[in-house]
């Protein structure tokens, strides 16, 4: 069994027993998402917080806890719903913990944590204690395996896991900050002037030392992750080189201190969803060696600037979710799979150097989905598995559905068993497409022409540049000053934007993915769209991520314009 009880029979009565289970989480069923909440703490700069809790089907025990922390303008659903971190714990087997900060003091941005206050950033109070108290509660509610708690998180989500590997260094086994930033930073380390390239100021590598210096209470070296996008405007790469640097320099062994010194690998990124972005994988270890176990590894790629969903601000600065996750608020599917790339590495950074037992993990070679063309001879590019036990396996790879006779979308089948006959199943998606027909995205994007000629879709023309012109089909689309006026277009081929539907996306609704996918719409409650998967409580369409309004007794119209992919709003045809 995967749960373990709070141990209430030892409270004096059963009215003291009563008021605390209205505060600890009961278990969940497996499978399920649970909501909780902490209640606010004695201790200064505390606040109630609710977090949910995924426990995925068969997990074994004790298992792995892994949380995650949203970032600014974000909630814990976000984390959910778009990063592939659900998928992910069904996969690996790991408890996955997301805290929203639900309440917050002093000027900042929506929903940030505190990363720069001095009253969140120390061991026993505000945001860093409560984030601990969290965990501490889910363990008295789960099985979780001590050896393995690890922390992860997007932008002031990625700090605040910076600043718990510090605060709570005798705590976590592992972090992974995602466009992070260094412990004890300022406000001024974020890039906050809406240009790219972005502009910030950094404290020196010796003074983050020193504060990391003084807060660690703990011998333990935590591995630490580093994940970022080489063209993120927002959080700029000086952020990820300062805390590689800082925490060689805390952690490292004598003469093994500097990135030159311990650098023992540079790889290639593996998984990754469709490309790759040339990411690179640095490991750097205690003594500059080859070793499984590393002090610090850096995933940097050259990501895009832009990316799918309207409420975004285009600056490179997103969690990569890969094949699971979807285009969500700061959240982006194609890219390096972080989910993979980050459990990966929690998977051989235990506090105490074990492994766990588990199933395999299979990893598919080459794009998933795949595209082959109409009328080619089939070539599966396979995939390898690997068992923390066993060690390399043998997978099977059933790709007998595919037809690339016919223009459809298909499946290959990959199933790897250890010797404790756990077995793991994973699937690639094949599309066959006839390469002579034009291949449009159908996404639509709508956004002032201003915006759209900053992300790309358009360009400034005619009489001093005053006029807007989609790149696609060259149509004036309002003025090139004009940020106030909302203007549709859609893409057709890649990089392409026209001002009307492409007649290659006829059927889609726009927005989806061409390829005759036929819209269907549904006008019911709210809570009725969530309850039959195309909305989740926010109230936001699954994949659309487009707003419903926040009651859940109120009809709204929701078109579904590609496969699993929502949006607010009637069909077109």
């Amino acid at each position: 069994m995967y749960r373990k009880y709070p141990p209430y029979r030892r409270l004096a009565t059963a009215l003291a027993t009563l008021l605390l289970s209205l505060y600890l989480p009961t278990p969940a069923l497996a499978g399920q998402t649970q909501a909780y909440t902490l209640p606010q703490q004695a201790y200064s700069g505390s606040r109630a917080r609710n977090y949910k809790v995924y426990v995925p089907t068969g997990v074994t025990t004790p298992a792995p806890m892994v949380m995650a922390l949203h970032g600014c303008k974000q909630t814990n659903d976000d984390v959910l719903n778009d990063w592939g971190m659900k998928a992910a714990a069904d996969r690996y087997g790991f408890i996955l913990v997301a805290p929203f900060i639900t309440s917050y003091d002093g000027l900042r941005n929506e929903n940030c944590w505190g990363f720069w206050f001095e009253q969140h950033i120390h061991q026993g109070a505000g945001e860093v204690e409560d984030l601990h108290q969290i965990a501490l509660q889910v363990e008295a509610a789960y099985s979780i395996d001590a050896n393995r708690r690890f922390i992860t998180g997007l932008s002031s989500g990625g700090a605040m896991s910076m600043v718990a590997a510090v605060a709570h260094n005798e705590y976590w086994a592992a972090a992974a900050p995602a466009a992070g930033l260094p412990y004890s930073e300022d406000a001024s380390s974020v890039s906050l002037s809406g240009q790219c390239p972005g502009s910030a100021t950094f404290h020196a590598v010796s003074q983050v030392v020193s504060d990391m210096n003084a807060e660690a209470d703990n011998s333990y070296p935590i591995p630490l992750m580093l994940l970022q996008n080489k063209n993120d405007c927002t959080v700029l790469q000086t952020a990820a080189n300062t805390m590689r640097d800082a925490h060689l320099q805390v952690f490292g062994s004598n003469n093994f201190k500097t990135a030159a010194a311990t650098k023992a690998s540079d790889t290639s990124c593996s998984p990754y969803h469709q490309n790759n972005y040339s990411c690179h994988r640095i490991a750097y270890t205690q003594d500059g060696t080859t070793a499984t176990r590393s002090l610090v590894e850096t995933i940097f790629y050259d990501g895009p600037l832009t990316t799918p969903n309207t409420l975004d601000t285009d600056h490179g600065h997103y969690w990569v979710g890969g094949a699971d996750g979807n285009n969500g608020k700061w959240a982006l599917q194609i890219g390096p799979s972080y989910p993979d790339i980050v459990w990966d590495f929690f998977s051989r950074h235990s506090r105490n150097g074990s492994q766990p037992q588990g199933h395999p993990v299979i990893t598919l070679q080459g794009d998933n989905p795949l595209t082959a063309a109409l009328n080619s001879a089939f070539s599966d590019p396979g995939a390898t598995a690997n068992d923390l036990e066993d060690g390399a396996l043998s997978v099977s790879a059933d790709c007998s559905a595919v037809n690339t006779q016919a223009v459809g979308s298909y499946s290959c089948l990959y199933t790897a068993i250890d010797s404790d006959s756990n077995s793991t199943t994973a699937t690639r998606v094949v599309n066959v497409v006839d390469l002579s027909t034009p291949v449009a995205s159908c996404q639509k994007v709508t956004a002032s022409p201003y915006a759209h000629i900053g992300a790309g879709r358009a360009y400034a023309g005619g009489v001093s540049s005053l006029r807007t012109y989609a790149n696609g089909d060259n149509v004036d689309i309002g003025g090139s000053f004009d940020t106030w006026s909302s203007v549709a277009l859609y893409e057709g081929e890649t990089g392409k934007w026209y001002s009307q539907l492409p007649a290659a996306c006829s059927g889609t609704g726009g927005g989806g993915t061409g390829g005759g996918f036929v819209c269907q719409n549904w006008n019911t409650t709210n809570l009725n769209h969530v309850t039959a998967g195309r909305a989740y409580y926010g109230y936001y369409t699954v994949g659309g991520n487009q707003y419903l309004g926040s009651l859940p007794g109120v009809n709204s119209w929701v078109k579904e314009t590609a496969s699993g992919y929502f949006q607010a709003g009637q069909c077109s045809n």
